[in-house]
C-alpha cells in the first residue's frame, strides 16, 4: 500500500474557526434567566490568537517577576547599607564616649591639682561641658537624620513591593505558573 498523496487529503487547517454550537440548556431555562442566549455567544480565540494572549501572560509574569526580584534586591542592598551605617554609628558613639570619659577624666586630675586656681577650672569644667554637648547633639541629629533617611527607604520600597506583587496577584498567567 503506498501512501496518498498530499494533494488528496483535505486540510483542516484552512478552515476558519467556528462558533461554539448552542447548548440546549435554553429549552428548561426559565423566562429572563441569564443563559447565553445563541446571538450573545462568544467567539471562541483561534490557537495564534491564544498563544499570543498565553505569551503575553507569560511576559508579563515574567516583568513582575524580575521587577519584584529587583525590589527584594533593593531592599537588601539598603538593609546592608543600613546595617553598616548603624555600625558606623556605634563606632563613632564610642569613640565619643572615650572622649567625653578622657575629658572628664582631664577635669578631674585639673581640678584634683590645684584647689588654688577654682576660676580657671570652673572656666575649664563649662568649657568641657559645652563641647560635651555639642558633640552628643551633633551625634544625636546625625543618628536622627539616619534613622530618618532609613524609614523613608523602606516605607518607599514596602510600597513598591506592594504593587508588584498587587500585580502578580491579578496577572492572568498566575494559574498557569
Amino acid at each position: 500500500m503506498s501512501p496518498a498523496p498530499r494533494q488528496e487529503i483535505p486540510s483542516k487547517c484552512a478552515e476558519k474557526p467556528r462558533a461554539v454550537p448552542p447548548h440546549d440548556s435554553l429549552k428548561d431555562a426559565e423566562p429572563g434567566s441569564s443563559f447565553l442566549r445563541p446571538s450573545t455567544e462568544r467567539r471562541r480565540p483561534s490557537l495564534s490568537e491564544f498563544a499570543e494572549q498565553f505569551e503575553s501572560a507569560i511576559n508579563e509574569k515574567q516583568d513582575l517577576a524580575s521587577r519584584l526580584s529587583k525590589l527584594v534586591d533593593d531592599i537588601t542592598a539598603m538593609t546592608r547599607l543600613h546595617e553598616q551605617a548603624h555600625a558606623e554609628f556605634d563606632c563613632e558613639r564610642t569613640q565619643l564616649n572615650s572622649e567625653i570619659t578622657n575629658l572628664r577624666a582631664q577635669l578631674t586630675g585639673l581640678s584634683n591639682r590645684s584647689e588654688n586656681r577654682t576660676s580657671d577650672d570652673s572656666r575649664l569644667q563649662s568649657l568641657l561641658a559645652a563641647r560635651e554637648r555639642l558633640i552628643r547633639d551633633e551625634f544625636e541629629r546625625k543618628f536622627r537624620e539616619l534613622t530618618v533617611q532609613v524609614k523613608q527607604e523602606r516605607s518607599r520600597y514596602a510600597q513598591a513591593v506592594q504593587k508588584v506583587q498587587k500585580q502578580l496577584s491579578s496577572c492572568i498567567c498566575r494559574a498557569s505558573g
